[in-house]
């Protein structure tokens, strides 16, 4: 008995145990369940009880500095479907399919989906949505959901490309501006939350809740719409009329700050539409290509050569060992030097460009006007390899200039360890090394800001949807490379080179402006290839902007920079400097430089007119009664031409106007040209010095007297 009581203690003792562990087992499994796990538990069965769909943020807008638009974000609409919902799949299928225009059997896969919501077609502009939302009612359809969202528009197509970048399916920014400010740009999105049953149906009676999305923030660039558009203007032109199929880079920039008013890319892309094909050769075969044949091509497209793409400057380079050599004390303006058509170093000969006919005797000004590599391969020798890669890096070349774009890379040198004579020699001239067109475009800013580089800017305010800033990106000087006295040196030489030498074709009439040119080869044998340079600045005395422009691979009648590149920023800076209003600087002994602006005379009286016109050394030409206010006038306001020109002004409507016929000046000096035209009644609107090379209007058109006729003069046989 007392054997059994003891069993019987044994186990109930037992049983005691197994019940308290499996209870603290319990409070621990509960504890974790309320406490530990609780917020996924909770998430889980909020997910089975409703249905979230996603609202998009409004993107913020992207403005350039004179206020335009680049980048907008349009109301477009989601179409979602609940397949739980929707009575009659087939039927909903094909017609969603025929609206959307999407392929049936994908959509019918997407209907009968197993999914709570399934997304079946983003960004559906309105007028579509709206003949979904018919169909809705006419038919009384269940399970279809529009949602609003943003599409991502670029009102200017291709207009700063390469810049701005583009988004994505789902508005994220994949390159550009749009990637790099993405966080900026994107805001928070919105959602529409609905309680749902068991088998995600919605609860009747029970209401969505909508919240609101959080808008972006604006972004105002530095980027000037009007400046770009001069810059990608003429720079597709040069790289069609020099066929370069390797594309070229314009930069524009203002020394003061750092900021880039331009920065074109050709060839570039339509970020409205950034997937391909981009030209009708590759159209014809984007069918046929593998998707890693398309994703190489849509990659080369989107690259911005202007920051990514690292080239030789050949001697627009000059400029830095020009620098270099007169900061140190080691150089002066005036000294001579000697060309022999060659300078042998360790035994390396190198040959001027002109090696056939030696420029001889000259001094430094004179050397830089020559472009003459003999001259600078002597200066690079005299103050050695660490003079010259401190202000190597001083200028920057080194180091990313630190704009606010994704991709940039770096110059590429020699370690100095490896540098020996030959390779400083080659350094001296702008050869065996690589640097990216911004790097130059911000060296040459620095020579133009009194030796102050400044760090580029491309974004300057971040501003709310109400248009109040939020941010303001001041400019950011990074340091002082080189002496104000050295920089006003460099200025003046850069001035007569454009005078006087190898950068003829940027001149510009009633400005001053200084540049170099550069030609430099690229590979070897029979993959030899040129880069075609010219860098400007305008006004040399006190410069507002800084023009850069790259022709990579000219095939045309020249690759010289001198002939093929000057005349583009030539066209740029006369463009600029009107659109900047910049006051001319006529200099007293340039003839050619004695031009006069027109001013805008209509509404006024004859009389006010014609004083206006006679203080500018203007004749007049009244057309009507002269007792009636002006209405038209040719030329228009704002064109320039020469003192003496003749101004049209109409007083009356349906007056017969004077008709000439516009004569051939191909081949033209400047001088026999303006003749020429002013003989018959017109105007001449000049770029460049030499011959006329092309003239806007063709021979033997009949136009209004008084009009302008707008020639491009080019000096042959330059660098």
């Amino acid at each position: 008995m007392a054997k059994s009581m003891l069993k019987t203690k044994q186990n109930l003792m037992i049983l005691l145990i197994g019940f308290t562990v499996v209870l603290c087992l319990l409070i621990v499994r509960l504890f974790y369940i309320q406490v530990i796990d609780s917020q996924r538990l909770q998430k889980m069965a909020y997910d089975q009880q409703t249905r979230d769909r996603l609202i998009t943020s409004k993107r913020g807008t992207i403005f350039s500095s004179d206020g335009k638009k680049l980048a907008v974000s349009a109301s477009v609409e989601t179409v979602s479907v609940i397949p739980s919902q929707v009575k009659d799949k087939e039927k909903v299928a094909v017609k969603l399919a025929e609206i959307l225009e999407l392929d049936v059997e994908k959509v019918r896969k997407q209907v009968n989906s197993k999914s709570s919501l399934v997304t079946i077609k983003k960004k559906v502009e309105k007028e579509t949505t709206d003949k979904i939302r018919e169909w809705i009612l006419a038919d009384d359809i269940d399970g279809i959901k529009m949602d609003e969202t943003t599409k991502r528009f670029y009102p200017n197509n291709n207009l700063a490309s390469h810049v701005l970048g583009f988004t994505g399916e789902d508005n994220q920014g994949l390159y550009g501006i749009e990637k790099y400010y993405e966080k900026t740009l994107t805001g928070l999105p919105g959602r529409v939350v609905a309680e749902t049953d068991g088998k995600g149906n919605e609860i009747p009676y029970e209401s969505e809740k909508y919240y609101s999305p959080q808008n972006g923030s604006d972004l105002v660039l530095s980027i000037d719409s009007s400046i770009q558009y001069f810059a990608e203007k003429y720079l597709e032109e040069a790289v069609i009329n020099n066929k370069c199929e390797k594309g070229g880079i314009a930069i524009v920039t203002r020394p003061a700050t750092g900021d880039i008013l331009a920065m074109a890319v050709k060839n570039d892309f339509n970020p409205n539409d950034p997937f391909g094909p981009y030209t009708e050769e590759q159209a014809a075969v984007w069918d046929t290509m593998t998707s890693d044949q398309k994703v190489a091509a849509r990659e080369k497209q989107w690259r911005n050569r202007a920051i990514s793409d690292t080239y030789e400057p050949g001697s627009t380079f000059k400029l830095i060992t020009a620098a270099v050599g007169l900061d140190t004390g080691l150089l002066t303006p005036t000294e001579t030097f000697t060309c022999k058509g060659s300078y042998t170093v360790a035994g390396v000969t190198m040959k001027c460009w002109r090696y056939y006919r030696p420029h001889g005797a000259q001094n430094f000004i004179q050397a830089m006007e020559n472009s003459c590599n003999p001259v600078f391969i002597e200066i690079g020798q005299r103050f050695g390899k660490e003079k010259m890669y401190k202000y190597i890096e001083g200028f920057g070349f080194k180091d990313k200039t630190g704009i606010e774009l994704p991709g940039e890379t770096a110059g590429i040198f020699h370690s100095i360890q490896s540098v020996g004579p030959v390779e400083l020699a080659t350094i001296s001239f702008g050869q065996r090394f690589q640097v990216t067109a911004l790097q130059m475009a911000q060296a040459v800013s620095a020579i133009a800001n009194d030796g102050k580089l400044m760090k580029p800017r491309i974004v300057k305010e971040i501003k709310d949807i109400n248009g109040n800033v939020l941010e303001t990106i001041e400019p950011k000087s990074v340091r002082q490379v080189i002496s104000k006295q050295t920089s006003e040196t460099i200025r003046g030489i850069m001035k007569s080179v454009v005078s006087e030498g190898t950068g003829k074709n940027a001149y510009v009439k009633g400005f001053n402006v200084g540049g170099k040119s550069g030609t430099a080869e690229q590979g070897t044998g029979a993959a030899t290839w040129y880069v075609a340079s010219f860098v400007g600045i305008a006004p040399s005395d006190n410069p507002e902007i800084c023009v850069l422009v790259s022709l990579f691979d000219p095939k045309g009648d020249s690759h010289q920079g001198g002939t093929v590149a000057a005349p583009v920023v030539g066209k740029i800076i006369n463009d600029t400097v009107k659109y900047l209003q910049l006051p001319p600087q006529y200099d007293p002994n340039d003839p050619e430089a004695a031009g006069v602006t027109v001013p805008d005379l209509r509404g006024k009286t004859v009389i006010e007119a014609r004083n206006m016109l006679q203080k500018l050394g203007l004749k007049v030409n009244i057309k009507g009664n002269e007792n009636n206010a002006i209405i038209d006038q040719t030329p228009k306001p704002t064109i320039e031409v020469f003192k003496n020109s003749t101004v049209i002004l109409y007083t009356e409507e349906n007056i017969e106007k004077d008709m000439v016929e516009v004569p051939n000046i191909i081949g033209k000096s400047i001088n026999d040209a303006t003749n020429m035209l002013k003989a018959v009644g017109l105007n001449i609107q000049s770029v460049g010095l030499g011959s006329a090379k092309t003239q806007n209007i063709a021979p033997g058109t009949k136009v209004e007297r008084g009009s302008v006729i707008e020639v491009t003069f080019v000096v042959e046989g330059v660098e």
